[in-house]
């Protein structure tokens, strides 16, 4: 697959070649299927990495010692979840106005917790 970028005049800025490599048998590895793993990977991205990192800091947090690094990610991700399961898709938004009052959490969790 080949990547460029281009600046906002149309100026390309970059170009990679990018590799991929993958178990299936060559009739099976089709472009269209290919780039549908590409897709679902940044799927994942969008969905949890980029909440986790952005909006909990996970990449500034100081829990190096121990179980502590996996006790935040799973708390992070269990967060997440539950935001998810109330419909929730304005994750950063809901989360800086829980952090202005503690209580706003309540109708969330009752929203999880009903589906």
């Amino acid at each position: 697959m080949l990547r460029e970028r281009f600046d906002a005049f149309g100026v390309r800025v970059s170009k990679e070649v990018v590799y991929g490599v993958t178990s299936l048998p060559a009739r099976r590895a089709t472009p269209a299927r290919i780039a549908g793993f590409v897709r679902k990977h940044w799927d994942i991205e969008n969905l949890v990495h980029w909440s986790r990192d952005v909006v909990f800091g996970e990449d500034a947090q100081g829990a190096y010692i121990g179980n502590g690094p996996q006790s935040m990610a799973l708390l992070r991700n269990l967060v997440l979840s539950l935001f998810r399961m109330a419909g929730i898709s304005q994750v950063k938004r809901l989360t800086e106005s829980i952090a202005a009052d503690r209580m706003r959490i309540l109708p969330v969790l009752s929203a999880a917790l009903k589906r």
